[in-house]
């Protein structure tokens, strides 16, 4: 007895199941899912660009100027700033690798960078202190209170930058300056 291939086996045994699954079903069902497959990814390029990242005026410099050692350092204290060290670290390497000696005269060590970075925040806070400190002293010293709103406006805290701006306005209401960077911070907090 001749042996037959198992497809064709299948075929005697069940003869309507090979009329159900034509070819037209299997390309209108592939066609389909192709479909779905190239929506589903427009729709994804469309969602992370129409979202630009905080970072991409520094990562754009940084693919102009490639070997500007300054690009690459601006790029890793604003990825460090933002919560991703880890890159920031990593930019910053690439920009000592690219220029190991010195850099205008002086030799920079990544180690001391991120020291700097590292004690950023209680660099700050002392700040902070310091000008609380003098508003003790001299509580009408407009001065102060902007410092102490730059910390905070540095730190995230647009609310209590804005107390601060208002404190310092009440000081000196004719100030422009001062006026413009009150109504910035309100517009921010709408």
């Amino acid at each position: 007895m001749p042996t037959m291939v198992p497809h064709l086996r299948m075929r005697l045994k069940f003869p309507h199941i090979s009329r159900i699954f034509t070819a037209r079903l299997f390309s209108w069902v592939g066609n389909l899912v192709l479909w779905i497959l190239l929506v589903t990814l427009v729709t994804f390029n469309v969602l992370l660009w129409a979202k630009p990242l905080a970072y991409s005026g520094e990562l754009i410099d940084v693919l102009h100027h490639p070997l500007s050692w300054n690009a690459h350092v601006t790029l890793a204290r604003v990825l460090w700033q933002n919560g991703t060290k880890n890159q920031g670290m990593q930019e910053l390497l690439l920009a000592h690798e690219l220029f190991p000696g010195n850099v205008l005269g002086a030799a920079i060590d990544p180690s001391d960078i991120l020291l700097a970075w590292q004690n950023e925040p209680v660099r700050r806070r002392q700040q902070e202190e310091y000008w609380k400190k003098v508003l003790d002293v001299h509580p009408d010293y407009r001065d102060a209170y902007i410092q102490l709103a730059a910390l905070s406006y540095q730190e995230g805290n647009l609310t209590q930058s804005h107390t601060y701006l208002t404190q310092a306005l009440d000081i000196d209401p004719n100030n422009t300056n001062l006026n413009r960077l009150t109504d910035f911070t309100s517009k921010l907090l709408e």
